[in-house]
């Protein structure tokens, strides 16, 4: 069967006509969640999360009241998608960082990329800590969170090798211990006022992982400059 056709519409002017194509309902529904999320997002931060509400969403977004519920029930489901879709980019690339014919070159690529795309959705991981403490969905998110950072260091070394390993310890023991090590550290490091810049703490960690995992440790540009 063929597809239907795109509609378009005819805009005149400057003495010609030209064909505009014309949004589909899905198109149309995908931009209003988007421009949803991009508003709840803005205005999480400016007025807290508690403060927030979907009449500020919604006049954010420039769409009416009743668009936000065809899409979220509620602000904590804007919530929840906002901390979902940064989660996802987070296993996305942290899937191909670790490379098995190059891992300790990996390793501190995976540990710096980490740091880094906490830093830029450090608004959303904020929030993520402040509400697991008070609403269960939350913390169910934030240990999803958490054993995905554990799946993905399992499965780089799984690919690469743990020439290191002792015998009797448990792999996925391990991979929660560099876990917890990266992610408190990476929290502690935007929270707090740390002294060491980002590639100081970034070479650090992936220096104690690559030395736990028996790789092959070479001397970074910031650890022959300290």
């Amino acid at each position: 069967m063929k597809p239907p056709s795109r509609p378009f519409r005819a805009a005149r002017g400057a003495g010609r006509t030209t064909l505009i194509p014309v949004a589909t309902q899905k198109e149309r529904n995908a931009e209003t969640r988007r421009r949803l999320l991009s508003a709840a997002r803005e205005v999480f931060a400016e007025k807290g999360y508690p403060h927030a509400s979907v009449a500020d969403i919604v006049k954010r977004a420039g769409r009416a009241h009743g668009s936000f519920y065809l899409h979220f029930a509620n602000k904590e489901a804007v919530l929840q998608a906002l901390l979902e879709d940064a989660m996802a980019q987070s296993s996305l690339e942290s899937s191909t960082l670790w490379r098995w014919d190059e891992p300790e070159t990996g390793v501190r690529e995976a540990v710096r990329r980490f740091i880094e795309a906490y830093g830029e959705d450090r608004d959303l991981w904020l929030l993520l800590d402040q509400r697991s403490s008070l609403e269960s969905s939350f913390k169910k998110l934030s240990d999803q969170w958490f054993h995905q950072l554990v799946s993905s260091i399992m499965h780089g070394m799984a690919s690469a090798a743990t020439p290191a390993l002792m015998p009797g310890l448990d792999p996925e023991t391990l991979a929660q211990i560099l876990a917890a090590m990266l992610s408190d550290s990476t929290r502690a490091f935007y929270q707090e006022n740390c002294s060491w810049t980002l590639d100081e703490m970034a070479d650090e960690i992936a220096t104690i992982w690559s030395l736990t995992l028996g790789y092959d440790v070479t001397s970074s540009p910031t650890a022959d400059t300290v």
